[in-house]
């Protein structure tokens, strides 16, 4: 066994996510038996089950699970490997992607004593180097261990997707929906509940990683999607689906935006217009702008931002945007359902900005979202150039950058500042500027006065 901090890996169908599922994660957690928890629904049934499709399954796991915070993290694994193949979903296969996605992590998967009492382990495709590599935790399965060493309530998905058969088909039988209720979180049973016609239609354009992030957000809460290729826009020869979407979110590039907002108005062709509002996702653009929508606006349709202020990339949790805070702006009608999709998340008010002013905006989120990668990098070599270990200074940097920013999080400025600044001894921070060396001595003494700034209390 490796002295890596353990990833426990909890692999299923989630079809869909129930109580047990989500007390899981705790059960192992509190048990020291991993440090961290990745919840990877399957992308297709090694035994050809028949499933609720990914993106659903996916979007209710991440909802289900978003109580544990960043303990527990919903993975696309499975899909992301389905890419590179077709067929069923293997446990060997994701655990060794997972190895090398986390290689700092030593990866296990978490199973019930269900599937090793019964000896359906040894069934599993690359059985003995699974026990060998990725050697499991078991986890005591009400008749399958001991009844006093099972902490975990027995809880049965076909029951479920039998409940909810019924009660969409009308039934009133109460016990069945207080079952249903104790089985299933809050947000996954509102889900479950969710008749299809009910689900506003959104047309993602784009098929990159912020459009994952967008498809997962909006379908936890509630919607429908369907992605549009923006090249195929940018060629001026978009496939028009027969329905009429609710409303239609860019998420291109910034610079393709008027470009593609023209393919739009080819794709909508002579839809009524004024109740299809058009969204997009660039901080720094003005909807109605000519870097931004004017050609859509012009033809009539609403305009609006929806910006998230957020940092997204493919290898994130896809539910990152449900914790988001956006900036929003734009003509009435498009602004107000770019409001219903946020819902209660928080949000900044752009209406009236000029075109300067949202460059600062942006610029404003930039800052703080990139400009971290310059303070990790400068100390990092500090650090290694006095001989210590890469991997050794990224994990003391990985604590103090996160302990710190929880700190801010929690306290903000200037309670949640520490070190010499904010006790007031600019001595000891001279001394760390002489033995500093350039350029991060100068870096050091720039963010320093900026830091005095902040910190400084009035007198009492």
């Amino acid at each position: 066994m490796s002295n890596r901090p353990i990833l426990g890996v909890l692999g299923g169908s989630f079809n869909p996510p129930h109580i047990g599922h989500v007390l899981l994660p705790t059960y192992v957690l509190s048990r020291g038996l991993a440090q961290r928890v990745l919840v990877a629904p399957c992308f297709v049934h090694p035994f050809a089950k028949h499933l609720t499709d990914f993106d659903t399954r996916l979007a209710m796991t991440q909802r289900a699970m978003s109580i544990h915070g960043s303990a527990v993290e919903v993975s696309t694994i499975e899909r992301d490997i389905a890419g590179h193949h077709n067929g069923p979903s293997y446990t060997i296969d994701m655990l060794d992607a997972l190895a090398k996605r986390y290689p700092r992590w030593s990866p296990r998967p978490i199973m019930g004593t269900d599937i090793t009492a019964k000896g359906e382990l040894k069934k599993w495709r690359g059985y003995e180097r699974l026990m060998r590599d990725y050697p499991p935790i078991v986890v005591p399965r009400a008749g399958y261990a001991e009844r006093s060493m099972c902490a975990l309530p027995e809880v049965s998905s076909t029951d479920i997707r039998r409940w909810v058969a019924a009660i969409k088909r009308g039934s009133q039988d109460e016990k069945m929906r207080e079952r249903l209720a104790a089985a299933v979180p809050k947000p996954v049973l509102e889900m479950l509940l969710r008749s299809r016609k009910q689900r506003p239609e959104v047309w993602l354009v784009g098929s990159g990683h912020v459009a994952t992030h967008a498809h997962t957000w909006l379908a936890g809460n509630g919607y429908q999607t369907r992605y549009v290729a923006a090249r195929e826009l940018l060629r001026g020869h978009p496939t028009s689906p027969d329905i009429r979407p609710d409303a239609v979110w860019l998420l291109c590039r910034d610079g393709d935006l008027p470009r593609v907002s023209t393919g739009v108005t080819r794709m909508l062709g002579r839809r009524d217009r004024s109740t299809v509002p058009v969204l997009h996702a660039a901080g720094a653009i003005v909807a109605a702008s000519a870097q931004g929508l004017k050609n859509l606006r012009d033809d009539g349709h609403p305009v609006a931002t929806l910006h998230p202020i957020c940092s997204l990339r493919k290898e994130c949790t896809p539910g990152m945007l449900a914790n988001a805070c956006f900036g929003i702006e734009g003509d009435p009608v498009a602004k107000q359902f770019a409001l219903s999709l946020v819902g209660n998340q928080p949000w900044l008010d752009l209406q009236g900005f000029d075109a300067e002013q949202r460059l600062a905006y942006h610029g404003a989120c930039a800052l703080a979202a990139n400009h971290l990668a310059v303070l990790w990098g400068r100390a990092a070599q500090v650090l290694e150039g006095q001989g210590h270990a890469p991997d050794t200074v990224n994990e003391a940097l990985r604590v103090l950058l996160t302990s710190s920013l929880r700190n801010l999080i929690n306290l903000g400025i200037p309670d949640g500042v520490t070190g010499p600044i904010s006790r007031g001894d600019h001595a000891a921070a001279g001394k760390h500027m002489e033995a500093l060396p350039e350029p991060t001595a100068t870096l050091y003494r720039v963010l320093s006065l900026q830091l005095t700034d902040f910190v400084r209390k009035p007198a009492t």
